[in-house]
């Protein structure tokens, strides 16, 4: 009588990389621990207190637009020695219209658009341009 001799590599290997998986997915459901044992907490703010910071930030930008061709001549005169005379005017144009328009975006939109979508960033940032004129460099 013959003995039928099964091979324990092949069980054994399937054990091995059973456990592996098992392992592999353990690790994956841990990975979130990290985010949840933040050292600081997300701080939520009152609706109403954004509202009013992004509608103050669209009135001091709609007051402050004209301070534009002070400011855009010195960053032009920096960035563009030789050819400022050329560039200055279609660049104060487009600047003082973007601020006018970011500032009016806050003023009528932002604030509806604001609290759902927790995004209460102005146009300006769109354009590479700061939040308020005087914070160029």
């Amino acid at each position: 009588m013959e003995k039928k001799m099964t091979p324990t590599l092949v069980n054994s290997f399937g054990k091995q990389r059973q456990t592996r998986i098992t392992w592999l997915l353990l690790g994956c459901l841990f990975l979130g621990i990290s985010s949840l044992c933040a050292a600081e907490a997300v701080k939520k703010e009152c609706p109403l207190k954004t509202i009013a910071s992004v509608e103050g930030r669209g009135v001091v930008n709609f007051l402050t637009s004209p301070s534009e061709f002070v400011y855009t001549f010195i960053t032009e005169k920096k960035e563009h020695p030789k050819a400022w005379p050329l560039t200055y005017i279609p660049r104060v144009f487009t600047h003082i219209a973007t601020r006018v328009g970011s500032s009016v975006f806050d003023i009528l939109v932002l604030p509806w658009y604001t609290v759902p979508a927790k995004d209460d960033a102005p146009l300006t940032r769109h354009f590479d341009m700061p939040d308020y004129a005087w914070q160029k460099e």
